[in-house]
This record gives C-alpha cells, structure tokens and sequence, in this order.
C-alpha cells in the first residue's frame, strides 16, 4: 500500500496510470458496442427519445403542484439548517490546531518552600543551598527560546553590576503539555556569609562583585522571555541563621 501511495502522488506516474486507464476504459468500449452492435447513431437516437418523453406535457392538479413545490421548500430548509448547524463557527476553527483548542500564550512562574524548589544538599563536607522556580506553559502555543533573567535586585549588591542577569539553562522550548520547568535562581554555602544568583560567572574580578551579603533581605524581579510572549514576577530572598536560602513569589508584576 505504500508504494501505491508513493506512485499516485508521482506525477509522471500518474499521468502514465492515468492516460493507461483512460485507454483501456476507451478500448473495452470499442470491444463491447462492436460485439453488441451498439453504434453512435443508436446512442442518439436513444437520447432522442429520453428527452422526447421529459419534454411530454404532462397535466398536474394544481393542488398537486402546490404541495410539491411546499415539500420542496421544507426540504431545502431542513438541508440548509443541518448544514449550519453541523459546521463550526470561524472563531473555533481559527482557535484549532492538531485537533485542539488553541489558547492564547501564557507563562505561569511558581515556587514553594518546600522541595523541589528549596533544596539543602551536603558536598564534600559543605552544605549547598539552592532555590528554585517552576515555569509552566498554561497556554496553547509551544514557547520558544525561553529565557530567564534575573532584573531590579533591590538593594543591589554593588552600583557598578549589571541589574540584568541571564541565568543558566536558559534557551529552552515549552510545550502546553510538558511538565513544569525547573530553574535554579541562587545557591548559598554555609561555609560563606555571601550568596550569588545562578547566572554565568564572567571573570573572576566581576564574579566577586556578584555576591550578596545574605544578612539583608533582597526583592527581585524575574523575568521569563519566550519569543511568543514573556512574563515578570516579583520575588523575595533571604537567608536564615543556618544559611540556608528562601524563596518567596510576591506577585505578578505585568
């Protein structure tokens, strides 16, 4: 059957299979009206005839002819509503792709106080703490190249560090059906009062500048960049007395 369906959508292929057909049609024609002595002037004179007897005047009671042309409005009426009815309206066929309905795009951004997204783990004797966000895709589009930044640190950690930091793992898809996308935003050992957002390190001298004393509660702002859409949200950090990082959504900011 696939190679069936390769040759039919060939068009060399099908014009031969086609022209073949078309002959074969014409000559087992040829072969039937000789064998039964069917010529062209006896199919006229057929036709003739059929349209002789439709041209007959035929005489109807008027009440006859009312009550068809009543049937066949209702008729008609009847067709053209079952037609309406069973085709779907233009805003549900634009809003439809693969069979489902496409919903406008939208990012939802969550974190909890809890794991996943505030996670203690010991390494070579140290203590490492990480928070977490969840970017979800609640809406119909596929996002694309997402990315996340870290922007509007208050109070900064130093006048001279850019305000907007792209964090790691940042560039990826997001189906509306993929589980929610976990993205680290800071980490803080215990063995230092500093802790640093999970962005890129770019050279040693701007790196140290980086760090933030995790004695003074910070506000920040994440921003999640997708080419369909994108979505900010104001967060909260700080450290406890074991050094270990919270995370706090406060809410949406566009």
């Amino acid at each position: 059957m696939g190679f069936v369906r390769r040759i039919s959508k060939h068009p060399v292929w099908a014009t031969i299979i086609s022209a073949a057909i078309l002959g074969s049609v014409s000559f087992g024609w040829t072969i039937f009206a000789h064998f039964y002595g069917i010529t062209w002037e006896f199919v006229f004179a057929e036709v003739a005839t059929l349209a002789e007897y439709f041209r007959a005047s035929i005489q109807l009671p008027r009440w006859q002819i009312w009550l068809w042309a009543a049937v066949t409005v209702v008729l008609v009426a009847l067709a053209a509503a079952s037609i309406l009815l069973r085709r779907p309206s233009t805003s549900s066929v634009s809003n439809t792709s693969n069979g489902r309905a496409t919903q406008p795009c939208k990012i939802e951004i969550h974190t909890e106080q809890v794991a996943p997204y505030q996670m203690t783990e010991v390494q070579a004797g140290r203590v490492l703490s990480t928070v977490r966000i969840g970017i979800k895709n609640s809406g119909g589009k596929t996002l694309s190249n997402c990315k996340v930044y870290i922007e509007k640190i208050s109070p900064p950690a130093s006048p001279l560090v850019d305000t907007v930091l792209l964090l790691d793992g940042s560039g990826f898809h997001l189906r509306h059906d993929d589980p929610e996308k976990l993205v680290e935003i800071a980490a803080h050992w215990d063995h230092v009062e500093q802790f640093r957002f999970s962005n890129p390190t770019s050279g040693a001298f701007f790196e140290s500048m980086q760090y933030m004393d995790d004695a003074t509660k910070r506000t920040f702002v994440v921003r999640v960049d997708a080419l369909e859409c994108k979505r900010s949200a104001l967060f909260e950090i700080w450290a406890d007395e074991s050094r270990k990082l919270h995370l706090k959504f406060v809410n949406y900011t566009d």
